[in-house]
């Protein structure tokens, strides 16, 4: 009984700002997405707690998942053969994918009852994962182009499976997680210009016509997505409707909102209003005050994560913690940008806000991946003794002697 309460205490010993922030986040999600999917959960399965009950048990199973990732074996994640293997069923995952039954053209979700797989969310943190690895065993090679041969290598493959679902708007999110946890190993002021170059050229693509994209075999229905936002007034009635009806929840709500469960968006005027576009439910019922409140918290957690990364010792550990604080980042920007039009329609979920199984479950294990990271450093500190005064250099020794002295 002794031992069992021990490894409890080891299990729940873990960081309590990235925890905390993970689990009120959660729990505010849970709240809204009750509010945000009711009417709809009520007309479409006759039970208005569908959804709700449905993100509880993703949330137990989550944080189960998050705790569980915090104390695995340090050989375990650095395990190349675990590493194959785990590619080994995602490509198998993503290869099942497509031949499943398709949602508005995409192959993308395998129905498991309890919850739709989606296999590209599990793609984002092997990216990470792998990425971070090699990052760590190559560090003094950094600067020979070589050294990002075998990450591009992987991401390039996975960005092929998932474009084949297709999935445009994932396979961004993969791409930007790639580079930019690239970015952070250390490169050349050279380099960090030529990709701001090319992150401002690719923005720049969507103002372009979208015929000279149907040339390149793309669909009708992702290039409305991806040149709408611009001007959703152009289409109200298609590729423009769900922006639109995003900011008529946002100015209904205006600085404190109508009240929670009081949202008219959701009542049939915006599609699955639970999922991609939840944060306008949050806007029209508790207003812009709770989404400046929200926002600060996810952008709290995410500079936590970096501020942990930064301070651990462990190469590996170090880019874990980039790799997920630049995927939350990334989707909570497109998220975000989308809703206040800034950033094209992916439909991209807000992370532990938003409804929806695969997508919390990366987030958790993403979010179990920190808590690995932050728990292994301050295990490798505690284990290394404090230096002895013969280990200090002799103007250390000097001004021990002075302060004694004084």
């Amino acid at each position: 009984m002794l031992n069992f309460h021990e490894k409890m205490k080891h299990l729940l010993n873990v960081d309590p700002l990235i925890m905390g922030l993970y689990s009120v986040l959660s729990i505010f999600g849970l709240v809204m997405i009750y509010s945000a999917s009711s009417y709809y959960a009520l007309a479409n399965q006759g039970n208005s707690e569908a959804f709700m009950v449905k993100q509880f048990v993703f949330i137990v199973i989550g944080i189960v998942m998050a705790l569980g990732i915090s104390v695995l074996p340090e050989k375990f994640l650095k395990n190349q053969k675990v590493m194959m293997g785990v590619a080994g069923v995602i490509f198998i995952l993503l290869v099942i994918v497509l031949f499943t039954t398709g949602v508005n053209g995409a192959k993308s979700w395998i129905n498991l009852k309890l919850f739709s797989l989606q296999p590209s969310e599990l793609v984002k943190l092997f990216v990470i994962w792998t990425s971070a690895y090699i990052y760590s065993k190559n560090e003094r090679s950094k600067r020979d182009w070589r050294f990002y041969l075998i990450p591009a290598g992987i991401t390039a493959f996975f960005i092929g499976m998932v474009m084949l679902q297709p999935d445009l708007g994932t396979s961004i999110i993969i791409a930007g997680v790639a580079v930019l946890l690239g970015l952070m190993t250390g490169v050349s002021n050279r380099a960090l210009a030529i990709w701001g170059v090319v992150f401002a050229g690719l923005y720049g693509l969507t103002y372009l016509d979208a015929s000279i994209f149907e040339k390149f075999g793309l669909k009708a229905y992702q290039l409305s997505r991806f040149t709408s936002f611009h001007n959703p007034w152009s289409d109200p009635a298609g590729a423009g409707y769900q922006s639109i009806q995003g900011y008529l929840g946002l100015s209904r709500g205006s600085w404190i909102g109508t009240g929670l469960s009081n949202s008219v968006q959701k009542t049939g005027f915006l599609p699955e209003a639970h999922t991609d576009f939840i944060l306008a439910i949050v806007g029209e019922e508790l207003g812009f005050v709770t989404i400046f409140i929200l926002l600060l918290a996810i952008f709290g957690l995410i500079i936590a994560i970096i501020h942990k990364g930064n301070k651990c010792r462990n190469l590996f550990g170090k880019y874990l913690c980039y790799g997920v604080a630049i995927l939350f980042l990334i989707q909570s920007g497109i998220n975000i940008g989308a809703l206040v039009g800034v950033a094209p329609l992916t439909g991209v979920p807000l992370p532990l806000i938003s409804y929806g199984g695969s997508s919390f479950f990366a987030s958790s294990a993403g979010i179990g991946l920190v808590l690995w990271a932050i728990r292994r450093d301050k295990e490798s500190r505690e284990q290394t003794p404090p230096p002895t005064r013969e280990g200090l250099p002799e103007e250390e020794e000097e001004k021990i002697i002075e302060l004694k002295a004084m």
